[in-house]
């Protein structure tokens, strides 16, 4: 189990309640916003050991939400999307961030914020 701080930035409500009913009974504590402006005034507001986004949403896509991170933290991100085809360039310029497309399986999705955040070793 995980005592992991996990931001959520999504504004597909149905989504985000699937994976935050998920992290939390795997132990993780979850913070959530529905645009990149949002999530990043919480980034700056509390201490998070990964962020998982969305790449296309309101107030903020995803690159410019990793990009307000990476001012101050390089705190494990991992992009939630069907667009990547439309950010991978801007994508490739930030290190520790790591693309789930969607469709994805939640047990993946775990599985790679564990290793994010070094709570598992890589096969």
């Amino acid at each position: 189990m995980s005592s992991a701080n996990i931001l959520i930035i999504d504004n597909d409500e149905l989504l985000v309640e699937a994976i935050l009913i998920r992290l939390t009974s795997e132990g993780y504590t979850c913070y959530t916003a529905n645009s990149g402006a949002q999530g990043v005034s919480m980034f700056s507001e509390l201490t998070f050991d990964a962020v998982l986004t969305d790449l296309n949403m309101p107030s903020g896509d995803g690159v410019s939400v990793i990009r307000e991170i990476r001012k101050s933290s390089n705190v494990p991100v991992l992009v939630l999307t069907g667009f990547e085809s439309d950010f991978g360039d801007d994508l490739e310029t930030f290190e520790h961030v790591s693309v789930i497309n969607k469709p994805f399986e939640i047990d993946a999705l775990i599985d790679e914020l564990d290793l994010a955040i070094g709570l598992s070793e890589a096969h």
